[in-house]
Order: C-alpha cells, then sequence, then structure tokens
C-alpha cells in the first residue's frame, strides 16, 4: 500500500497541472482518473475515507503550489546569458508537462495499481480462499534410460541372499536335487532398460511454527531407496507410494522438531545413505542461521527411527518335540519385544562468505538390533514352519554385508542326508558408524563454481570374531578364502570354517572383510543448472569394504546397490528450458573383495521439476 499511496499521489500531481480543481464530492464522479480510482478504492475497502480524503487534499496542495509558482515572474538580471534566480523557499519549479510524459506516467500507474490488485485480490476478495495461500505445491519428473554390463571374468555363482530372505525361507540342503538358490545376474548385459520416476508434494504452513508435508512417488516396490518403476510389464498401470508425510514444529527460530516420515535430516552424501532415502520417526534439530547467510554458523539434529517392530503375534504356533521325533501343538509363548532403531546425532559448520561456502559435519549412526541371532534348535521335520530368530533377519539389504544362516535346524534322524534346511540370512556384525562429511564451494568465475564433496565413514561395532560367535554354526557365508582339510582317505577337501582351529590335517579359512568407506568427488559449473544451457561436470570415486556401512541404505545405482564397491562415476548435465535439464552419468565398480563382480552402469536421464 506504501508503493500504491506514493504513485498515486505523484500522478495526481502531474495530472492537476493541466486540471483547474481537483475539489469533488464523495457522491459526484470526477472527470479525473486518480479522483475516481480513489474512490473505487474506498468502496473496495482498501482505503477509508478519511485517508482518501488526505490524499485528495494533499494533491490539491501540491497541485496549487505548483500553479503558483508557474504563475509568478521572475525578474532577469541583464546580461549577455540570462541566468535564472533560484526559486523561493516552499516553492516547487514545475515545467511543462508534455502530454505523453502524462500519458506514460497513467500508463506506469494503471499497471502498478492492477498488479497489486491482482496479488492482492480487490476484486473478488473471497473468490480465493485463504487457506490455498498457505499451499506450497512440488514435483519433479524423471525418465531414464539404463544400460547395466557386466565383465566376462565375473563369478556366476553369487547367491542373491537379498531374494533369498525376501521369498523365502529356501531350502539350502545341497544334497536336494530341486534345492532352487536365487543366483545375481553377473554376467548378462541388460540394454535400454526404460523407467520413470515421479514425485509430487505438498507442504502446507498450517499456523505460525506448524508445517505439514506429504509427498507420494512412484516406485516397483517399497524399496526404502528407489522410487525408479521400470516400463513395461505389458503397459500395465504402476504403483504409487506415500513417499513422505510428517509435521515440523518450530517453537523457536532457530530450533524445531519433526515426526513421521520425513526428509533426510542430515548432512550426507550416497556412501552411506541414498539421496531417495526418507527416514521414519523423530528429530530435533537446530542451526544459528539461515543456510544462505553470511558468516560462520553451527547446526546440529538429534533423531531416533524405528526400522522395524517384531510381529505382534510371533511366532504364530509352535511344535514341541519329545524324545521320539514325534510333535505335539503347544500355544506358544510370544517373543519378546525387540524392535530395530536407528538412533543418530550430527553436529556441524557451516561457513559462508563471499567467496565460498564449507560445510562440515560428524555424525554417529547407532544401529541397534540389526545383528542377526541363531534360533533354538528348530524341528522342521516336525511341521515347525518358524523358528525362534526369525524377525532378526533384515527387513531390506541391498548386498554386501557379511551373513550367514540364522536358522539351527534339527536334522531328520528319518533322513539325515536329504531333509529339508530351509533358511533365511542375517547380519554378521552390528553398526555403529562414525562419519564425517564435507562440502566445499567457492566461485572460479562470476557463473561458475567448483564444489569438492567428501566423506569418510567407520564402522566402530566392526569385529572380525563377531563371524565365529556360534561356531561351529553361524559361520559367514561370503569373504572366506577356504583352507584346506585331508580327510582320513587321504584325500584333499576345501575348508571353509575361519574359526576351525589349525593342526597337522586341516588349515582353516581366513575371513577377510573391513569397516571403512570414503568417497571425493568434484563437481565444475552450475551447482545446479536448471536454465536453458546451464552445465556441469563431475568426478567422483568411492571405496566401500563390505561391513563399513548397513547396506540397506546407501546408494542403489553405484555396482547397482550396497557395499564391498570401488570405483569411479564419470557425470554432467545440461539446462534444456527452465525446470527442465538432461543428465548423463558412467558408473564403474569392482568388488573390493571375495568373488569377482564388476558392473559398469550407464544413465541418461530427462529431468523436470516445479
Amino acid at each position: 500500500m506504501r508503493i500504491l499511496k506514493s504513485s498515486l499521489l505523484s500522478a495526481a500531481a502531474c495530472i492537476a497541472l493541466a486540471a483547474p480543481s481537483f475539489a469533488q464530492t464523495d457522491a459526484q464522479p470526477s472527470q479525473n482518473a486518480v479522483i475516481n480510482l480513489i474512490h473505487l478504492l474506498v468502496k473496495q475497502h482498501v482505503i477509508t475515507q478519511k485517508a482518501a480524503d488526505a490524499l485528495v487534499q494533499q494533491a490539491e496542495q501540491e497541485a496549487a503550489q505548483a500553479r503558483a509558482a508557474a504563475a509568478t515572474p521572475v525578474a532577469q538580471p541583464v546580461s549577455a546569458t540570462p541566468t535564472p534566480s533560484p526559486p523561493a523557499p516552499g516553492v516547487v519549479r514545475v515545467p511543462y508537462v508534455p502530454e505523453i510524459v502524462k500519458k506514460q506516467i497513467r500508463d506506469e500507474v494503471k499497471d502498478e495499481v492492477l498488479q497489486e490488485a491482482r496479488a492482492e485480490n480487490w476484486a473478488q476478495p473471497e473468490a480465493v480462499p485463504a487457506w490455498t495461500k498457505r499451499i506450497t505445491w512440488m514435483g519433479d519428473f524423471r525418465f531414464r534410460d539404463e544400460f547395466d554390463f557386466y565383465s566376462n571374468g565375473n563369478d556366476p555363482t553369487i547367491i542373491d541372499y537379498a531374494t533369498l530372505n525376501q521369498s523365502g525361507p529356501v531350502d539350502v540342503n545341497k544334497n536336494n536335487f530341486l534345492t532352487g538358490l536365487p543366483i545375481l545376474n553377473t554376467t548378462e548385459d541388460r540394454l535400454d532398460q526404460l523407467s520413470i520416476r515421479a514425485r509430487l508434494g505438498v507442504i502446507a504452513n498450517v499456523a505460525d511454527g506448524v508445517l505439514v508435508g506429504i509427498r507420494i512417488g512412484t516406485g516397483k516396490d517399497d524399496s526404502p531407496v528407489s522410487t525408479t518403476q521400470i516400463l513395461g510389464g505389458g503397459d500395465d498401470k504402476k504403483a504409487l507410494w506415500l513417499d513422505q508425510a510428517y509435521i515440523t514444529l518450530k517453537p523457536l527460530r532457530w530450533d524445531w522438531l519433526t515426526f513421521g516420515r520425513m526428509p533426510n535430516p542430515f548432512l550426507h552424501t550416497d556412501l552411506v545413505y541414498d539421496d531417495n532415502l526418507n527416514f521414519d520417526g523423530a528429530i530435533n534439530a537446530a542451526q544459528t542461521k539461515a543456510p544462505d547467510d553470511r558468516g560462520l554458523g553451527f547446526f546440529g539434529t538429534l533423531g531416533a527411527f524405528p526400522l522395524e517392530y517384531i510381529p505382534s503375534g510371533f511366532p504364530t504356533y509352535n511344535v514341541a518335540v519329545s524324545a521320539d521325533g514325534t510333535g505335539t501343538l503347544l500355544v506358544s509363548p510370544k517373543s519378546p519385544d525387540r524392535t530395530k532403531w536407528l538412533l543418530a546425532a550430527q553436529l556441524g559448520t557451516d561457513w559462508n562468505t563471499e567467496k565460498f561456502d564449507w560445510k562440515f559435519g560428524v555424525a554417529y549412526y547407532d544401529f541397534q538390533n540389526l545383528q542377526g541371532q541363531l534360533s533354538a534348535p528348530c524341528f522342521i521335520y516336525a511341521t515347525v514352519k518358524q523358528c525362534s530368530s526369525d524377525p532378526t533377519r533384515p527387513a531390506f539389504m541391498q548386498k554386501g554385508n557379511t551373513l550367514f544362516f540364522i536358522r539351527d535346524i534339527v536334522p531328520d534322524p528319518s533322513n539325515p542326508t536329504t531333509y529339508a534346511q530351509p533358511q533365511y540370512a542375517g547380519l554378521s556384525m552390528n553398526y555403529d558408524e562414525l562419519d564425517g562429511t564435507t562440502q566445499f564451494s567457492t566461485k572460479i568465475t562470476n557463473k561458475y563454481r567448483l564444489i569438492l564433496d567428501g566423506d569418510f565413514v567407520r564402522n566402530m561395532a566392526y569385529d572380525p570374531k563377531a563371524v565365529c560367535r556360534y561356531a561351529p554354526l553361524g559361520l559367514p557365508l561370503q569373504y572366506v578364502t577356504p583352507g584346506i582339510t585331508i580327510n582320513s582317505d587321504g584325500t584333499a577337501a576345501q575348508n571353509f570354517d575361519p574359526c576351525d582351529p589349525v593342526n597337522g590335517q586341516s588349515t582353516k579359512g581366513v575371513y577377510k572383510s573391513g569397516p571403512n568407506a570414503w568417497m571425493v568427488k568434484a563437481t565444475f559449473g552450475d551447482p545446479l543448472p536448471r536454465a536453458a544451457w546451464e552445465w556441469n561436470v563431475s568426478f567422483g570415486y568411492k571405496y566401500l569394504e563390505p561391513d563399513a556401512v548397513v547396506d540397506a541404505f546407501n546408494d542403489h545405482d553405484f555396482h547397482q546397490g550396497g557395499t564391498n564397491a570401488r570405483g569411479y562415476i564419470i557425470g554432467g548435465s545440461l539446462g534444456l528450458f527452465n525446470g527442465t535439464w538432461l543428465t548423463a552419468r558412467w558408473l564403474s565398480a569392482d568388488q573390493v573383495t571375495g568373488s569377482p563382480m564388476s558392473i559398469d552402469v550407464l544413465q541418461i536421464d530427462l529431468n523436470s521439476s516445479f
């Protein structure tokens, strides 16, 4: 309104130069456009009648002063070049205003008033509900063409333990002819895999200090690290999932609480958490300055996130087996609570100057109850369908972490060779991840920036002895270089037991994993190329030992997800239109330890966001 009032007053003063008077009554229409406009503003309750009268009176006074100044004769001194005398105090000298200038002023005032009228909805103040002004919509779409290339030297017998857990339990008795262990594809290339990702979200400012966010997204399944939906499938309809749903309370300017399914609240890279990962739970976060403010600031986040609850009715039933092997159906005591949690804390700094912006954070991610447990003796042959440790298997996994079979299956005395051994796989290690993350951004030119990202993480709970805690059961399923056992008949056999003591006839296997992971990445160009012909290029290198991080939650593209991978990533982006850009990435990765598996991935993405 301050701009409107100033514009009206200036226009009124200029137009008044050509009019004899502004004097009008409230009931009489005026020949002057500005006076009519002021009357209209009063009628629409934009300004009060008192304010309108003041505007008219002030405009009349200034117009009168201008006419008086124009009519006052000014004595000219005798000289070859007349010199104008200075105006008297309080007198404003107004030169002749051409008609074209008056028209320009009127047009500018009209445009400004109309813009403000549209923004503030003067004509129909109740046409748009007030609550719509408190809602912000956002969304993005990605179309991808992906090519997966596998080395000819890859091991073709690597077991897909993620599928084993999801579709299992699976019989792992090698003597059974129909044993069907799921095997990863490590040898056959996959070309032109078309996919989409679509996400639509809304953030509602419910009240001062209260925000609610909801977002839906595509996805071929309920994977926590991917919202990619493969096309095809006979042109079947694609699924939508609830991707985010949270409420944020901000009691203080620098502190807030968030509850629900929320965006990742930590400074991170995809070495630890995939960019698509959202968190279920609650956080308390604080920062001493806005992200774009200059100077040194600090931030911190505390969070508690439930990862999986034990089923309330587990076990559904149980069978007690007598000494003669017969079974008796009993009411089963239910398992005690053993919720899997992530407890997390992060502290960091953000130092922003005109030349650079440097962020650094240290986080501790404490995963509780993720380690698998060996069951009590489980009598599968007596129709038992559940074993006591079944809920300790991961709810979701990719690949890379050390695993073991979690069921202690009792052999069938009537069939000791080919009895069924349906198994699940559990994590051999605990995971307490200490993570240091940094991002440094500086201007190279007026337009382009250099951005450096770095991340190092170590699993502080890593203990190689953990693979032997149930020996001779619960032995690691990967990363064991076998030793040699000499049989009684003099033949040699491989020994995959890293817990077997060395003696004259046996050499134990050697277990080799690792607790460390790190990455570096450099990006040059526009940080976010969202306008036409903006661009950037990037290069990064990653190294992840098998048990550095929980493989369920990190990047699902590099080495096709999980840990036990090392390699590089080359990428670039080019803006095509405002809010639309093209991205290409080449990801090349090999195994760090264990069976050879090299995977190269080419991704070409067409992206748009609003």
